[in-house]
């Protein structure tokens, strides 16, 4: 078994075929620091998605009713992980507040989605920037991503601006994230709209359940409507091994949702918080991390649903 020290970093192969305890007390050879590890299998690689055909281009609207629930942290970091696995990847910001525009080193002033309509621009190209990382992209957000919502709301069609401009540049990325607010509106239903899978990060919470539920009533509105051809999975995030009351609930969610729910998880990790505060992926910030080596198995478990190269560039 491979364990992390949660000082230091350091990482250690420890045997445990000898020992039937479900807890072990280890101390980093490294650091001198005793932690406590869970004493479990190795857990194989996750299975691809269950999908019948694999798909060139994805489309991901990042999205969850609730919350706090880490949607731009997944969107920053499953990015970023994809375009190490040298994947071509545009982050779509549809969220008024610009985290995900910030956290990227943009200004919050960086023209948006709602300036390619307001100017009455059909070249989305021309708004997207390029970041600093290798392959990746992305479309800003700004606070006057507030205005859509009076200018463009309820004109024939509204719910479609993003899906009809996105035809322009699909096929030059291998996958688009859109990170949406926590709310029912107009930045919400046009990702919808342009996805084609619907990311739910959501953490091991009693109330994270309904903001499940909440999502999975909006996809099921979206398909009996339109007819758009939509699909979602789960993503268990900010995950606290450690709770009694978290584990019960990771469970209680995979019986709820089976094959829905995606088999990496990401775990509760201080170094993500801290990357946050230098405006960094947490893989930049420190790859050793378990958060940085549980998004890059997320990007290769989705990697390996499209029918993609999984290799990771160095």
């Amino acid at each position: 078994m491979i364990i992390t020290c949660e000082k230091c970093g350091k990482r250690y192969k420890l045997d445990v075929s000898s020992i039937n305890t479900p807890r072990v007390k280890v101390r980093c050879a490294h650091c001198n620091h005793g932690f406590t590890v869970r004493n479990e299998p190795e857990r194989e690689s996750p299975a691809p998605l269950d999908r019948p055909t694999p798909y060139r281009h994805a489309v991901f609207a990042i999205s969850n009713q609730k919350g706090g629930v880490a949607k731009t942290s997944t969107c920053l970091n499953l990015g970023m992980s994809l375009a190490l696995l040298d994947k071509k990847v545009l982050l779509i910001d549809f969220d008024v507040q610009a985290n995900l525009t910030i956290s990227l080193g943009f200004s919050s002033r960086a023209q948006s989605f709602f300036d390619v309509l307001y100017a009455g621009s059909e070249t989305l190209s021309d708004y997207i920037r390029e970041t600093r990382f290798p392959g990746l992209h992305l479309l800003p957000s700004n606070s006057r991503m507030a205005l859509l919502t009076k200018y463009y709301m309820y004109r024939p069609g509204f719910e479609t601006l993003l899906r009809n401009r996105l035809q322009q540049v699909v096929d030059q990325y291998d996958f688009i994230l859109i990170d949406t607010p926590p709310a029912l509106g107009f930045c919400t239903l046009n990702a919808l709209m342009a996805a084609d899978q619907v990311l739910i990060p959501t953490p091991c919470e009693y109330l994270s359940m309904h903001g499940i539920h909440r999502i999975e009533d909006i996809i099921h509105f979206v398909r009996r409507k339109s007819g758009h051809d939509i699909d979602y999975h789960i993503l268990v995030s900010m995950h606290n091994r450690r709770s009694t009351a978290s584990e019960v609930i990771h469970r209680k969610i995979r019986e709820m949702f089976g094959n829905r729910v995606l088999g990496t998880v990401i775990e509760h990790d201080e170094k993500m918080k801290e990357s946050q505060i230098v405006h960094l992926p947490v893989w930049e910030y420190d790859r050793t991390s378990p958060s940085a080596r549980q998004f890059m198995q997320l990007a290769r478990e989705l990697a390996a649903a499209a029918g993609g190269n999984a290799q990771q560039r160095e």
